[in-house]
């Protein structure tokens, strides 16, 4: 048996673990649309059980699985669960209990059938047909149940998991499993805090089991999810894990020790969609820094490339030579609504995501490619944990960002205004390249360069800022306009940087990296 697991750090040192067991006939993928919640505040343990995603094997016992899973996850953590991965973290907790914090159970039961003394579960009758039906056809069994998942929710949203067929023999003895366990007296003996999460219009939970639960341990806390069904977690997502957050600061599971945010994603994101049709007129820097980083590509001939940030879509025609597969991800819709109706900016996926979460698998890329898109990202270990995550063993990663210097005139000619931060702040290299070592990346090379623009007024800098979607989107921004005072004062500031020949310069500090993700070693 070989478990597929993937190990994804919070955005700041410290966090809680955090281990996520899917339910049957899903994967862990089911939990991916979360990660960006869930990664604020825990270090998280994807697995997938045998015979789903991208597991191998199959696990001859519950007590064999459980063990093979220790070995996979952090020495001590919260467990959450959906239906049969709920009740396999309720039987871990009473197997290993030093092992757990807290167990956090979705959609699931203490016995999935009903038995004579446990009448608050699914019919027997109604199980075993369905066993039969995935006997005789394993894909249409899971349609089916898939259907069931979400029959009665008010909100279900379009989801469908890939079900691999291949495995349907190990898929068919966690299902004789789901059909087996009964956790009664292990939910009675578990100390450690216990919440159960229901949705209201579950089919295949009946909504007399909560009250029942609750007998076996005092201490149990039950919620029940409004409108929602078998999935409570996709299909109110917001409602669900306020519950979890709130369950864990209620029993002192979580510190929420976070780094202070300066950037606003949201901002980030609304900013560059509102400038993405005006973003190309004004661009010239960043299409010759763009085209500085395309000309040390490797010469791939047969890669899946990844360009993130990818904009208005300008490096995508460089990168169609080489690329196999050429993915185009910002964090900004409206960028890539527009690069679309390019015809000649063509990519084969496009993917709406924040770099910090690479919605993509383990060892998936050949190369990534970023011009001037790090400098938004404020997590910067997040940023190369994800590089080095999708990256192949032997890829490489290009990147180009902006140093702390850039537009030093600009931030200097506001510090005579006020103190508040008025420039958009960006990573001192040694913070960058800490985060690189720590990543497991390699560095091949860092190459600093210096551009400097030149403008008769300020008002046709800070209008080409506004254009490109990069003036300020820190989170602590002044709101509100400026006072006529303040402006003149601004304007009286940047002037003293007026040059011999009667411009104002901004100046930008770029650096370029070429990262390598080392090969596995042998043996």
């Amino acid at each position: 048996m070989k478990l597929y697991c993937e190990r994804l750090a919070a955005h700041h040192d410290g966090a809680t673990e955090l281990v996520l067991l899917h339910g049957w006939g899903a994967s862990s993928e089911c939990w991916r649309s979360a990660l960006p919640i869930l990664r604020k505040h825990f270090n998280v343990t994807l697995i997938d059980l045998p015979g789903h995603g991208n597991s191998q094997g199959e696990a001859e016992s519950h007590r064999g699985l459980i063990a093979e899973l220790l070995t996979l996850v952090p020495a001590r953590a919260i467990y959450l669960g959906w239906s049969l991965g709920a009740m396999l973290a309720t039987r871990l907790a009473a197997e290993v209990p030093a092992r757990v914090e807290g167990v956090i159970s979705v959609a699931a039961n203490a016995s999935f059938v009903e038995r004579a003394d446990w009448p608050n579960a699914m019919p027997r009758g109604e199980f075993e047909n369905f066993c039969a039906r995935f006997d005789t056809n394993p894909k249409n069994a899971l349609r089916r149940f898939e259907l069931l998942q979400w029959q009665g929710d008010s909100a279900a949203p379009p989801h469908r998991e890939k079900h691999a067929s291949a495995q349907a023999g190990v898929q068919r003895r966690l299902l004789h499993w789901l059909g087996e366990i009964d956790n009664r007296s292990a939910i009675a003996g578990i100390r450690c805090p216990q919440l159960w999460l229901f949705g209201e219009y579950d089919s295949l939970v009946p909504y007399t089991c909560p009250e029942s639960l609750a007998k076996l341990n005092p201490d149990i806390e039950v919620r029940i999810i409004a409108g929602a069904a078998h999935v409570p977690f996709l299909s109110q997502q917001e409602v669900f894990w306020a519950q979890v957050l709130d369950f864990c600061r209620r029993h002192e599971l979580l510190t929420d020790a976070q780094l202070p945010s300066q950037l606003n994603k949201r901002s980030v994101a609304d900013s560059f969609s509102r400038a993405a049709d005006s973003y190309d007129s004004v661009a010239d820097l960043q299409r010759r820094v763009a085209d500085k980083l395309a000309a040390a590509l490797p010469a791939f001939g047969d890669a899946r490339i990844l360009d993130i940030g990818s904009g208005t879509g300008y490096s995508l025609p460089a990168l169609r030579p080489i690329a196999r597969e050429l993915i185009a991800l910002d964090i900004a819709e409206g960028m890539l609504r527009y690069t679309r109706a390019q015809p000649k900016r063509r990519a084969d996926l496009w993917l709406c995501a924040d770099a910090e979460d690479l919605p993509l698998k383990d060892d998936s890329v050949d190369c990534i490619f970023s011009s001037l898109a790090v400098q938004w990202c404020e997590n910067s270990p997040a940023l190369c944990s994800e590089i080095h995550r999708v990256l192949r063993p032997g890829g490489r990663a290009l990147l180009s960002t902006l140093g702390p210097s850039t537009l030093y005139e600009l931030r200097a000619a506001w510090q005579s205004v006020d103190e508040r931060s008025h420039v958009n702040q960006f990573l001192d290299q040694g913070v960058l390249k800490s985060a690189v070592d720590a990543s497991g990346l390699q560095q091949i090379s860092l190459e600093e360069g210096w551009e400097v623009l030149q403008y008769k007024e300020l008002r046709e800098l800070t209008g080409e800022l506004k254009k490109l979607g990069a003036h300020n989107v820190n989170s602590g921004r002044p709101s509100g306009l400026t006072g006529k005072e303040a402006l003149r004062r601004f304007v009286a500031g940047y002037e003293q940087f007026r040059d011999s020949d009667g411009m104002l310069p901004a100046t930008y500090q770029v650096w370029y990296l070429e990262l390598y993700k080392p090969e596995l070693p042998i043996g």
